[in-house]
């Protein structure tokens, strides 16, 4: 963010119940920081450090660092919740803790890819999309981002959106090379057999056909027991080679994400250091025929189904 040619942005706005932790980096040619504080919530005690030392922005300088942590007396945050910065000189801001956190997250590259990817597809003449997993589940319809090209969606379940009930495991109802692009969005965590998933993804898609799949690689359990895997951005490799037909164009990890057990150890004393990330995603091109195959369907070892309900596994109850 830049404001009167002072530079600043959040790395982390994480809140963990009462608690709120911010950390960060400011930026003047001529001033430095002196404090930063919260305001919009009653605090029961916050503890803060400025000209502290970040790596990413060596560029600019040593010291350029913040971190601000709030115990707050409510468990909720405000949503007029704002970070103050003061200068030595006297300039001072406020700014809520939202628009720092939106001025973070437009960073992320996700978005940017899906719209890469989007354009690629509705430049195709009459272009075909298989839309894998795409049921409006929580009154989400991807399909509507496409302005040219046709989208039909596959899910296990039946929708007022879905094209095609059936399981991603075994599309074999489709004709092959029907489609000019493919997608999915958190929905490969929950395939029992991603690896069986790939060579049918290839034979429905067209010879240099586009394929986006995007998921997790560190996100909480949900839509149990069909939870099955995380991906980090490493783990796409094993998936699309030359041996399943494809080709990596891109790959992305995004939104990091603290990882602390429930219950400390001191082997764990310094968990928080470390980060996952919430968000993985892949873009591949078809490229040449598939020799694997995996002969083995969900329904050959277990006989749950993947949840239909569309609960909220973060709602507070």
């Amino acid at each position: 963010m830049n404001l009167d040619g002072y530079l600043f942005m959040v790395d982390a706005a994480a809140k963990f119940f009462n608690t709120l932790r911010i950390s960060g980096w400011f930026h003047h040619e001529s001033d430095t920081l002196r404090s930063v504080a919260f305001s919009g919530q009653p605090v029961v005690a916050a503890v803060s450090e400025v000209g502290v030392a970040h790596g990413g922005v060596l560029n600019l300088g040593p010291d350029k660092g913040f971190t601000l942590q709030v115990l707050r007396a409510e468990e909720a945050l405000a949503e007029d919740a704002a970070i103050t910065f003061t200068t030595h000189s006297g300039w001072s801001a406020t700014i809520p803790i939202a628009a720092l956190c939106e001025d973070r997250t437009g960073l992320y590259p996700g978005h940017a890819m899906m719209r890469r990817f989007i354009d690629a597809v509705d430049a195709m003449p009459d272009a075909h999309v298989l839309d894998i997993g795409g049921r409006a589940r929580s009154q989400l319809d991807r399909s509507q981002a496409f302005g040219r090209a046709r989208v039909s969606v596959l899910d296990i379940h039946p929708g007022d959106n879905v094209d095609i009930v059936a399981d991603a495991h075994d599309m074999s109802a489709i004709p092959g090379e029907s489609f000019d692009a493919v997608y999915s969005v958190s929905v490969f965590e929950h395939l029992m057999m991603p690896w069986a998933v790939v060579p049918q993804l290839h034979r429905v898609l067209k010879p240099g056909g586009l394929a986006l799949i995007a998921t997790h690689q560190t996100i909480g359990m949900h839509d149990m027991p069909w939870d099955f895997w995380r991906f980090s951005d490493t783990a796409w490799d094993a998936l699309f080679n030359a041996r399943t037909g494809f080709e990596i164009v891109e790959r992305i990890l995004e939104s990091e994400q603290f990882i602390i057990p429930f219950i400390y150890r001191p082997i764990k004393a310094w968990a928080e250091r470390a980060a996952g990330y919430e968000g993985t995603a892949v873009l591949v091109r078809k490229t040449g025929p598939c020799s694997l195959a995996w002969p083995v369907t969900p329904a050959d070892l277990t006989t749950t189904m993947y949840p239909a309900g569309t609960e909220d596994p973060y709602e507070k109850k």
